[in-house]
């Protein structure tokens, strides 16, 4: 037994047909470069993670290995403060590019939107 009846948009009654204003032309190169760009974005933002970890792992094993000398553990806590100081950066730039893409009105961090916006003007 079947509680609800199935509905089919093809028996709805719309009344008149729905037409649209034409076609949208769209350089099809665009898609190209805003895949490229979001590509190199996430690529650069996982190349800057995975160098905060290398720097960060690195430094905790001279840290580690120093056996107590001063210089070595220096060296250590240099080269880990480098590391963080860099995943700091790329966190400040994430917000810094949001916020001045909110004040322009651009959504910067997703390049397709920016790019076509511009093409169908």
């Amino acid at each position: 037994m079947q509680l609800i009846k199935p509905l089919y948009a093809a028996g709805l009654d719309l009344g008149k047909p729905i037409t649209g204003v034409g076609t949208i032309q769209t350089n099809p190169n665009s898609n190209m470069v805003g895949s490229f760009i979001s590509t190199i974005i996430g690529t650069l933002t996982v190349v800057a993670g995975l160098a905060f970890l290398v720097f960060f792992f690195l430094g905790a094993v001279k840290w580690i290995s120093a056996g107590g000398d001063k210089g070595k553990v220096q060296e250590a806590q240099a080269e880990m403060i480098n590391g963080i100081i860099g995943l700091i950066v790329v966190v400040v730039a994430y917000f810094i590019v949001g916020i001045v893409g909110g004040i322009l009105g651009l959504d910067i961090l997703n390049p397709m939107k920016v790019i076509n916006s511009f093409i169908l003007k």
